[in-house]
């Protein structure tokens, strides 16, 4: 006869912790979740989660009551528990500067309320050092035991990537915690990399930083593209093919990297590198690269118009990635504020976003096409949601001047092209002309 599936408490309700809810209770376990907004936990009672995920309403729905409840109470999440998710999305700022302090408070409230035999699991993003920084605070607890397990979950799939990943990352001091573990959630069928805390801190960091090298990179030869008359689409086709490159290498050129997640690892690096003494040339340059990649765009849309204001500017997506309503260090916001320096009138259309944006009320949010279209100097594609790439020569009739910019290279050329209608992609070498 099996074991019964040990009962688990989320700490944390924003993305990760309620995929990790809604996904722990669709595998059978018995889950508790806490966060400390009480209208998160009010919402997710009713089925609703904070933030737009495909499928968690549903999945919630599905088990609500049943082996997933949510209490505002932390003493109902985190007493008599075999395991204790920290899964709070750590919070970053305008400057892809992570902020630790909600999860030490989370921490402190396992300290009070936590049982014997409770093994702690981080999922939430930490710098190095600061798993060890528990465990140091637990040291005098024998019978609890610390696992770093990063969360590897990606906006718009968070199902797939989390109940399927690739491999999956546990860090700990203790051997005998990481084998139960592996015992207790055996629906982790994928390869299983064991490493210490820092460890596996640092291939978190390293991951995103990673990610983040290929994008900049990207940027930069979709740049000489354009100046050199070589066609961008083109050679990175020549580099997926290549077995040491690979057809999954994120190398799609455009605005650059974006959401918090992946600076935030970088800037992480960059400050431990500080504090070593340590100069990363790489890294401070990776990131550099991309933070100019908005100011370059900027500079091709004055290049269209050298005289901004007063034209009509329509920005296609204002998330930061398709699959998501959050706009959280979204670059669609960012050009936004720059347009509207220049006084330009600003509108948007996002499958995501039907109101109007807080702080943004300047730009016009157009809940259709048609509206969108309508009166446009130009319209830029930022978010490549699948639904942009039906967008035909018909809907950009209404448009004043059929002028596109493609930062994503999602659109279909032979489906807009058209005597009257201007295309510019990303590293693809097409004539700009002031209009």
């Amino acid at each position: 006869m099996s074991n019964p599936k040990p009962h688990l408490g989320i700490l944390g309700l924003w993305h990760l912790g309620s995929v990790y809810s809604a996904s722990f209770a669709k595998l059978g376990y018995k889950v508790t979740g806490y966060d400390p907004d009480r209208d998160v936990i009010r919402n997710l009672n009713k089925s609703i989660p904070p933030i737009f995920e495909p499928g968690l309403t549903e999945e919630i729905r599905n088990h609500l009551q049943k082996n997933l409840t949510f209490s505002h109470n932390p003493q109902d999440t985190i007493a008599n528990k075999q395991y204790i998710f920290v899964a709070l999305d750590s919070p970053v700022d305008e400057n892809d500067e992570v902020d630790t302090s909600p999860i030490d408070k989370l921490f402190k409230l396992i300290v009070r309320f936590r049982s014997p035999k409770t093994t702690i699991v981080i999922s939430s993003q930490v710098p190095i050092g600061t798993c060890r920084k528990y465990q140091t605070e637990i040291k005098t607890w024998q019978d609890t035991k610390i696992i770093y397990f990063p969360e590897n979950i990606r906006l718009g799939e968070a199902f797939k990537t989390f109940l399927h990943p690739d491999r999956i990352i546990l860090g700990s001091d203790d051997k005998a915690a990481i084998a139960q573990f592996k015992k207790d959630f055996p629906s982790f069928v994928c390869p299983i990399l064991e490493m210490g805390l820092e460890s596996a801190e640092m291939a978190k960091h390293t991951m995103n930083s990673f990610l983040a090298v290929n994008i900049s990179f990207a940027g930069e030869i979709s740049d000489l593209c354009e100046l050199t008359g070589a066609n961008y689409l083109d050679v990175v086709k020549a580099l997926k093919t290549d077995s040491r490159v690979g057809e999954n290498a994120p190398l799609k050129a455009g605005i650059g990297f974006a959401g918090g997640t992946i600076g935030r690892d970088v800037k992480i690096l960059k400050k431990i590198a500080k504090t070593h003494r340590y100069s990363p040339k790489l890294l401070n340059a990776c990131y550099q690269v991309n933070q100019e990649r908005i100011d370059k765009l900027f500079s091709k849309i004055k290049t269209i118009y050298p005289k901004i204001s007063g034209k009509r500017i329509g920005l296609l997506g204002l998330t930061y990635k398709p699959g998501t309503n959050t706009l959280r260090r979204s670059r669609s916001l960012e050009l936004a504020k720059l347009l509207y320096a220049e006084k330009a009138e600003v509108k948007a259309h996002d499958p995501a976003i039907t109101k109007t944006v807080s702080g943004f009320r300047f730009i016009k949010i157009a809940n259709n096409l048609i509206d969108f279209f309508n009166d446009l100097d130009l319209a830029i594609l930022l978010t490549p949601w699948p639904q942009f790439k039906d967008i035909s020569n018909k809907d950009l009739n209404s448009m004043k001047q059929k002028v596109i910019i493609d930062t994503a290279n999602l659109l279909d050329i032979g489906r807009i092209a058209a005597p009257q209608t201007k295309y510019y992609g990303t590293g693809v070498n097409y004539p700009i002309d002031a209009i």
